[in-house]
Order: structure tokens, then C-alpha cells, then sequence
């Protein structure tokens, strides 16, 4: 009887441990794979579509992996450059390092780059940290993006915003300059374990 419920004991145990290493490593992004569209709005994100007028966030078919990937693009729209910008907001966050990877495809024109924005935020909704990297390489194939941000002490939330900029020499955008974005994760890093 003793030895069972040993053994019990010890499946909760292992039980609970692998649900804390899938909670730490489960991706925190809603919809990342961009498989899913209502019309040309990825579900889970807003963008800079102006229903009726001009869209510059649609999906696409082509994907890194899957049916669907998202695709941001600069357009001229009533003599005005629009350019396309995915957000994703109340992204839940506890202090720690959190790691993000994607892969993306920019066909730049006039050095137009992929611009990324993870802003932390406190209990209140203020902006306590933001973390940006730029996305400049061109080319015929996907690219992959990893980067690691730390969260604050005091983090409940994060926004993410994915969009296209001009560079800094040029000042403006490009008329045609596109990025694909798929299989997008963000996870929680396990802090390392101190050595005794």
C-alpha cells in the first residue's frame, strides 16, 4: 500500500513538472502561424486596413509552412503611402526573458525595412520597456528571426507591432516594398539554474 502511493505520489510529481516546462515553452502569440483570416484582418491582430479604401495587411499564399502567411505592403492610397502594420495587444507577460522567431520574406524598395516594436507594459497600461530590431535583408527565400527580450520586474503585458518603415538614410517609404511573415512564437525562457 506504502510503495503505491509512492509511486503515485511520483506520477503527480513528474506530472506536474512536465506541465510547468509545456507552460514555460508555449507560445504566447494567438494566431502566429497566420493560418487564419476574416477577409484580409489576420484573427488576433489589428492592422492598418482602412475597410473600403485601403489594405495593406492580406494574406498570403505564400507561406514558409502551411496554407497562409500574413503580407504587409506599402501603398498609395488617395495620393498618401500607407504602409502595412500588424498589432497584437495584452500579449500576457510575467517578468523574465522571453524568446521570439519567425520567418519572413521583405522585398525592399528605396531600403525600406520590417520594423519590430515589443512594448511592455505594467498593471496600470503603461509602457515600462520597449524593445525594437529592424528586419533588413532581402532576399528570394524566407529568413529566420530570433531575438530575446527581458521583460521587466514590473510586466503584466505586451503589444506587438510588426510593420514597414522607411530607413533612416531615405526618411521615406516605398511604394511596392512588401514583408511576409509566418510561424511567429514567442515563449518564455526557463531562467538559468545558479551554480552551487
Amino acid at each position: 500500500m506504502n510503495t503505491r502511493r509512492v509511486v503515485v505520489a511520483n506520477l503527480g510529481l513528474a506530472l506536474l513538472l512536465l506541465m510547468a516546462h509545456v507552460a514555460c515553452g508555449q507560445n504566447l502569440i494567438k494566431n502566429g502561424d497566420f493560418e487564419r483570416f476574416t477577409g484580409d484582418e489576420p484573427v488576433g491582430w489589428e492592422t492598418t486596413n482602412i475597410p473600403n479604401f485601403c489594405t495593406v495587411v492580406t494574406p498570403s499564399l505564400k507561406a514558409a509552412s502551411g496554407k497562409l502567411a500574413v503580407q504587409l505592403e506599402v501603398k498609395v492610397c488617395s495620393g498618401s503611402k500607407i504602409p502595412g502594420m500588424i498589432i497584437q495587444k495584452k500579449i500576457p507577460i510575467k517578468p523574465g526573458e522571453y524568446e521570439m522567431q519567425f520567418k519572413y520574406l521583405l522585398a525592399s524598395v528605396g531600403e525600406d525595412v520590417g520594423f519590430i516594436n515589443l512594448e511592455f507594459q505594467n498593471a496600470q497600461g503603461n509602457s515600462i520597456r520597449m524593445c525594437q530590431e529592424n528586419l533588413s535583408e532581402s532576399k528570394v527565400s524566407y529568413t529566420v528571426f530570433k531575438g530575446k527580450f527581458p521583460a521587466p520586474d514590473e510586466a503584466v503585458s505586451a503589444e506587438l507591432k510588426i510593420a514597414v518603415i522607411p530607413s533612416k538614410s531615405s526618411g521615406d517609404l516605398h511604394d511596392g516594398t512588401s514583408i511576409l511573415i509566418d510561424d511567429m512564437v514567442l515563449i518564455a525562457l526557463e531562467p538559468e539554474k545558479e551554480k552551487p
